[in-house]
C-alpha cells in the first residue's frame, strides 16, 4: 500500500526532439566511463531527493534552469535541466565548461530545448 502523504518520486528524463533524438544521452555516451558513472550516481540522488540535492552536485543557474555539476580530472562537466511537470527533472543540454561563466550559446540551446519541450507537452495534452 502506498503512503498517501508521501509525494511521488522524482524521475530524471532526457529531452527528446520531435524526431526522437536524445541529444543529452548522445552527449553522455561520448564522455569517459567514469564521468558517465558519476552522472548516473547524481541522477540517483536526484531521483531520491529531488531539488533538495544542492551543492556541490546541483545548483540553480538562471530562471527555471539548474545545473548538474561534475568535475573529473580537472575537467568541468555540466548538464543543464529544469524541474518539469509531474516531478520530472528534464535534462536538456550537456557540455564541458571551459570558462568561469556558462557561455551564452549553451544557455540559448538549453532555453530553446526547454521551450520546445513545454510547447510539445502542451500540444500533446
Amino acid at each position: 500500500m502506498t503512503n498517501p502523504h508521501k509525494p511521488d518520486p522524482w524521475a530524471v528524463v532526457f529531452y527528446e526532439t520531435a524526431d526522437a533524438k536524445r541529444p543529452v544521452e548522445e552527449w553522455l555516451r561520448k564522455q569517459p566511463a567514469k564521468v558517465q558513472a558519476k552522472f548516473a550516481w547524481i541522477f540517483d540522488l536526484l531521483e531520491e531527493h529531488g531539488m533538495n540535492v544542492g551543492e556541490p552536485y546541483v545548483a540553480p543557474l538562471r530562471g527555471k534552469i539548474w545545473e548538474v555539476k561534475l568535475e573529473h580530472q580537472r575537467v568541468q562537466y555540466r548538464l543543464l535541466f529544469f524541474p518539469g511537470p509531474r516531478r520530472r527533472l528534464v535534462m536538456l543540454h550537456g557540455f564541458v565548461k571551459k570558462k568561469q561563466r556558462t557561455p551564452a550559446k549553451e544557455l540559448e540551446t538549453t532555453e530553446q530545448r526547454m521551450a520546445d519541450y513545454n510547447r510539445r507537452r502542451t500540444e500533446e495534452g
